[in-house]
């Protein structure tokens, strides 16, 4: 399977609707740039696109990651002001890997339950 160009793939859709290659650029830019961001803000445990599939994120990768940014928090020199800026940032990181580990296990959770009930 040959992946089309993105411009080819734009200039098909513009004709086809009717409208400028413009208007079609800026939409799709607009819809991969929120993608990215749900995908790299931690903001669902899952999302599914259309013709790409369901992107799953996993529980190793977030404990693992977790892991990391603890030890990196006991290393960091705070009373600097580079380290202080990083420290907030990796604090950030940190509740948002936390809040994503709460999400999968409470969907953990309701698939045991779930299943539970079904037997």
């Amino acid at each position: 399977m040959n992946p089309k160009n993105h411009k080819d793939f734009k200039e098909g859709i513009a004709e086809k609707v009717g409208v400028h290659q413009d208007v079609v650029d800026d939409f799709v830019n607009f819809y991969y740039s929120k993608l990215r961001k749900n995908l790299s803000n931690l903001t669902y445990p899952s999302i599914m696109i259309t013709g790409l599939g369901t992107f799953t994120i996993r529980q190793k990768i977030i404990d693992k990651e977790i892991k990391k940014a603890k030890s990196i928090l006991g290393n960091l020199a705070k009373r600097t002001y580079d380290g202080y800026e990083k420290h907030v940032s990796i604090k950030e990181k940190l509740e948002m890997l936390e809040n994503m580990q709460t999400m999968l296990d409470e969907i953990k959770q309701e698939k045991k339950d779930f299943k539970s009930k079904q037997k």
